[in-house]
């Protein structure tokens, strides 16, 4: 790996530094710069900057594993978020900002939370028990702890089949499947959980079951930070779990987003047996814009992701015979949002990557090439 990406990886601490000291050195206006900066500038960066297909070598891809500044980039990104959600709530119960400078403020802070869940995710597939306490408490901060659950035993199962509430069918829009993936993967999740606790003679209803501190343990941090930061109002602020809730909602519905594009209309073959064909890195869109994968920790190399669910971000692989998305995440969660325009470019791929799907040889060749 070059020092020029390992270095690069560092720049996800950009969106806070635009963000404080913009606030304090610029004006309290620039509350609206870091979403500007995700959806205005990161899409033209991709494109000004080159793509990345460097993969690491097979003598550096222990030492990769074994360094600790990668581990030191996600981990402090969940503190860095407590800290966001502590500094907002003070500066909204504080200073005195219009409406609009507000607005920002939760725009922006939904953007910053949104890449929170990606730490979430990737924490979330290591085995070490304090990997998964931080990832369980990334995802406490934005009211998304059943991710935890779904993804990593429900997702990773049934991805790219019509048992998957994250998998986005064909000509299904984003706005029709933020319903499918939010209440499917939250149903799913219960689920998992019921038989994991029937299957340890565990009471359903009890302190056992994850999915109930999912639910209770977001409404107890928003309970906190109300309750704290109107004490020194000397009334109740509102504005504190407002903030709490938008921030929040933005960075569940971006991760829907992105659960949308990375498998928008891809489906496994089902075998004579009923069972689905094995994942391999071509039932995933993937995307090697350079800048984004930087700032996403490589999340857009989803097709090895999905095929080596374990392998660490500094480690996952481009392969050009996986699907391609057009441009970056930010870009197509954009693109996502206007379905005339989405249809109009992925369906071409699509239907192009089911022409290839039907060509059993290729297929295999690929797949050992992946191995």
């Amino acid at each position: 790996m070059s020092i020029r990406k390992k270095i690069g990886f560092a720049w996800g601490y950009s969106f806070i530094a635009f963000f404080l000291l913009g606030y304090y050195y610029i004006s309290p206006n620039w509350t609206f710069f870091v979403f500007i900066y995700a959806y205005g500038l990161i899409p033209i960066l991709d494109e000004i900057v080159s793509r990345d297909s460097q993969n690491a070598s097979t003598e550096e891809y222990e030492k990769l594993l074994n360094d600790r500044y990668f581990d030191v980039l996600v981990y402090s990104h969940v503190y860095i978020q407590y800290f966001m959600l502590l500094w907002g709530c003070y500066v909204l119960t504080h200073d005195s900002l219009t409406w609009y400078q507000i607005f920002g403020l939760m725009l922006s802070q939904g953007v910053y939370a949104s890449t929170i869940i990606n730490v979430a995710h990737e924490l979330g597939h290591r085995k070490s028990a304090i990997a998964q306490f931080h990832a369980r408490a990334a995802l406490i901060s934005v009211c998304y702890m059943h991710f935890f659950v779904e993804h990593n035993r429900g997702h990773h199962t049934h991805v790219a089949t019509p048992l998957d509430p994250a998998t986005a069918r064909k000509n299904q829009t984003v706005f029709a499947f933020w319903g499918q993936s939010i209440i499917g993967g939250f149903r799913s999740a219960w689920n998992i959980e019921k038989k994991l606790l029937q299957k340890e003679n565990k009471p359903i209803w009890g302190i056992n079951n994850e999915m109930i501190w999912a639910v209770i343990l977001p409404i107890l941090l928003c309970y906190v930070l109300t309750v704290s930061f109107s004490d020194s109002m000397k009334e109740t602020a509102w504005i504190v779990p407002s903030f709490f809730a938008v921030q929040s909602m933005i960075a569940i519905l971006s991760l829907e987003c992105v659960n949308y594009i990375e498998h928008y209309g891809i489906l496994r073959k089902q075998l004579e047996n009923g069972r689905y064909e094995k994942v391999n890195p071509l039932h995933s869109w993937n995307a090697n814009h350079f800048y984004s994968n930087l700032l996403l920790f490589h999340l857009q190399r989803h097709s090895d992701h999905h095929a080596y669910a374990a392998r660490p971000y500094q480690v996952l692989r481009h392969f050009d015979e996986s699907p391609q998305l057009p441009f970056g995440y930010t870009m197509m969660i954009l693109m996502s949002l206007v379905p005339p325009i989405w249809f109009r470019v992925m369906n071409k791929r699509l239907e192009e990557w089911q022409k290839n799907s039907v060509d059993t040889e290729h297929i295999m060749k690929v797949v050992k090439q992946f191995a």
